[in-house]
């Protein structure tokens, strides 16, 4: 409870009808004591009436004037810091609480309730500042370990400055009325952004027929990436593909700049997509498998892009002679080397034949 509010009607009055005397400081001492004689008991007496005191300022002013005495000059009005001013506000409204059993019974509650708003005022820090570097956040709630501990300290901090704890030095008395303000100001837009399209409903209507689907798909669902393996079973890597045309193929769709994220069931996060490590000089999207990287928790930003590691690391081969079909692939990859080869041993072989087939002259005897 405020400690104006628990002062006696006395102890109002007399608080009161010294403020008076400060701004009727201009005055001789005589002149200021006959003027305030006996203010304190009328001004107690009106408060047990159920009256009201006012502006001090203003009531001493009335006073002059109901003594025929000039006001004040303004060069000698006394100055009036922000902490005074402060306090005057404070002062004013915890007496318009205290005024009436209903302002009295809604004081009360207010601070029965100030834990709920302790940690409304970390909440709502916490989402300033996680939306300032841009950390993805759902109706206001961290979807990070790291946003999670961030806001959990700053519950455990806000609390303990709400109950007088951890405020050794003056300046952080005032970060925490700086936190207040900042939090009552950023309490309308941390509803609006995050909670007020949480009854309206979404219907969401989509037309099979007049939207094609763009990118490269496979029953109905998105393809992401493609892995490829020779016909023993080991991964491919730098496998360029082109469709029936000569076109390239690619995972996004005609107007895309980049293809789409997949999702990292083991991982689970999304991942975004970048060139093959061998095609990107050439910025060519139809060289597969594409490179992959994952989302930073802290920043929503993609963390290194590496090459995708396939799912299946080995497949079984398609047949048993995998191998011998290998090797003749690596024999006409020499150019025209086999073909010379046994085109010479044709050659070799008719000649032979020939040889064979023709007759042996005799010769005469001497």
């Amino acid at each position: 409870m405020n400690h104006t509010a628990s002062l006696t009607n006395a102890q109002r009055a007399e608080k009161f009808a010294t403020e008076v005397r400060s701004h009727l400081s201009d005055l001789p001492t005589e002149e200021l004591d006959d003027l305030l004689d006996g203010l304190g008991a009328d001004l107690a007496e009106r408060l047990e009436d159920g009256g009201e005191l006012g502006d001090a300022g203003q009531y001493a002013e009335e006073l002059r004037q109901a003594a025929g005495l000039p006001p004040r000059a303004p060069s000698e009005l006394p100055q009036v810091t922000f902490a005074d001013r402060v306090a005057q506000a404070r002062e004013r409204s915890a007496q318009w609480l205290d005024e009436s059993p209903a302002r009295r019974g809604f004081r009360d509650f207010a601070i029965s309730v100030r834990p709920v708003w302790w940690v409304l005022r970390a909440v709502i820090g916490a989402w300033a500042a996680l939306t300032v570097i841009g950390h993805p956040l759902v109706n206001g709630l961290p979807v990070s370990y790291t946003a999670m501990i961030f806001t959990l300290a700053l519950i455990v901090l806000s609390v303990q400055w709400g109950r007088g704890k951890w405020l050794p030095t003056a300046w952080l008395r005032v970060a925490r009325t700086a936190a207040n303000v900042a939090a009552v100001l950023l309490l309308i837009p941390f509803l609006f952004a995050n909670w007020a399209n949480l009854g309206s409903v979404n219907v969401d209507y989509s037309y099979e027929e007049e939207m094609a689907f763009q990118g490269l798909s496979l029953n109905g669902g998105e393809v992401t990436n493609i892995f490829a393996y020779d016909c023993e079973g080991n991964p491919l890597d730098s496998v360029r593909l082109y469709d029936q045309n000569g076109e390239p193929i690619t995972t996004m769709g005609e107007d895309a700049t980049t293809p789409p994220d997949s999702w990292d069931d083991e991982a689970g996060t999304n991942l975004v997509h970048s060139f093959n490590p061998l095609a990107a000089d050439a910025e060519a999207w139809n060289v597969f498998p594409l490179s992959a990287g994952a989302y930073s928790e802290l920043t929503g930003e993609p963390e290194e892009v590496k090459p995708a590691a396939p799912k299946r690391e080995q497949l079984p081969p398609l047949a048993r002679d995998c191998a011998a079909a290998a090797e003749g692939t690596d024999a006409a990859a020499d150019g025209e080397a086999p073909k010379a080869s046994e085109d010479a041993k044709q050659q070799s072989e008719g000649q032979r034949q020939t040889a064979d087939a023709t007759p042996t002259k005799a010769t005469d005897a001497p």
